[in-house]
């Protein structure tokens, strides 16, 4: 029973976020969904992994072109949800081209299965999988067999190095993309599909030394089989969870951003623009709205959004995002600083520098003071009583 339950497990957790996420389909999140089609890629390839270590050959024969083409499959279509949530508000299915070394090699070891003898496929099995010595030769079929298998562990390695750098690229570019056009990120940066993705990457890696090792070493020890077990559980859950938490992305970006209302622009050099900048932030302190987007600077400076951007990035070395925390971040050290800011609670604090909430506020304040503002406020405190 204890056996059963450690190889079912990460088929277990695949099909729960397979069912979760294709049926919030309804809320209309391309990405969601989608994710939930990965997890069923997923789902097939642990099943095929569970069926192994059955000790059910005949039946493995039958699921073994499945885990080939499941495994090719899972990085193609994590990387097409990352594609869903930074650079595509559609499905693209020009993307299906990304799934064809999956469904060609599939499909070759399903015909050579197919053209094998039941005693083939059992022997096979023993000799490449399980690992078992014989002495009668393999026939030109179980030779051609064996190079699909090995052939399909090449390609499934590059494609652990490929889809992580491109997809690592993608949600970079993503991140910096919102960060210039929202004050508050909060919500809608997607840092944890980056860690994630390196952490599949890991136990990828870990997955392609236990096939060079061989599965039958785990047959006779549990304990054993439980690493990899709990390694891709554990991880398959997060992406799950996380995703299912993900309500935000580029569809919902580029929405944002078809929303600027039409109006004449005025014609500025840098040096106006700069002026008219600083002195909506110092004067009429616009960063104190929560929810300040750059079309809204830049209607009230009655330019394009680009060239407010262009400005920031280059003048300040910084983002929207970071360039307007850096206003709030002063405001908030001005309250802090306050005879009576004991009076104050930090939310309060937070809520009148125009942070979105308490937890980007702490957030963005150690990150740019290296202390959290309660500590900020104490160590103030206790530089006042000592100066008496």
């Amino acid at each position: 029973m204890w056996y059963d339950f450690i190889i079912y497990t990460p088929t277990y957790v695949t099909f729960f976020w397979c069912i979760v996420l294709l049926s919030s389909f309804r809320v209309n999140n391309r990405a969601k969904h989608f994710l939930g089609i990965f997890m069923f890629a997923a789902f097939v390839l642990y099943l095929s992994h569970a069926v192994f270590f059955q000790r059910q050959l005949e039946v493995y024969s039958v699921f073994d072109p499945l885990y080939i083409a499941a495994s090719l499959s899972v990085y193609p279509l994590y990387f097409w949800y990352i594609k869903l949530l930074t650079i595509e508000s559609e499905i693209n299915f020009r993307n299906l081209w990304l799934l064809f070394p999956a469904l060609l090699t599939g499909m070759a070891s399903a015909i050579l299965y197919l053209l094998m003898a039941p005693e083939e496929r059992i022997l096979y099995i023993k000799h490449n999988l399980l690992r078992e010595v014989f002495s009668e030769p393999e026939s030109l079929k179980i030779t051609i067999q064996k190079w699909i298998f090995i052939g399909s562990r090449i390609i499934f390695a590059f494609q652990v190095v490929i889809f992580a750098a491109l997809g690592s690229r993608l949600v970079v570019r993503y991140n910096k993309r919102i960060a210039n056009f929202y004050s508050n990120l909060e919500s809608k940066t997607i840092l944890w599909v980056n860690l994630l993705l390196f952490s599949f990457v890991f136990t990828s890696l870990t997955s392609t030394v236990f096939n060079i090792i061989g599965k039958a070493v785990f047959f006779d020890n549990t304990w054993l089989l439980l690493i990899p077990s709990s390694l891709f559980s554990i991880l398959l859950f997060l992406i799950g969870l996380q995703g299912y938490m993900q309500n935000y992305s580029v569809r919902d970006l580029e929405l944002d951003e078809r929303q600027t209302p039409e109006q004449e622009y005025r014609k500025y050099n840098n040096a106006a623009l700069k002026t008219g900048l600083l002195d909506l932030f110092s004067n009429e302190k616009i960063y104190k709205q929560p929810d300040l987007k750059i079309t809204q600077v830049s209607a009230q400076l009655q330019t394009n959004r680009t060239y407010i951007s262009n400005l920031i990035n280059t003048e300040f070395k910084c983002t929207f995002s970071e360039f307007v925390n850096r206003y709030r971040m002063e405001e908030a050290k001005r309250m802090l600083c306050k005879k009576d800011s004991t009076l104050y609670s930090l939310d309060f604090i937070a809520e009148k520098s125009g942070f979105g909430s308490i937890s980007t506020f702490i957030r963005v304040f150690k990150d740019l003071e290296g202390i959290t503002p309660g500590r900020f406020r104490d160590k103030n405190i206790q530089t006042k009583n000592s100066s008496f």
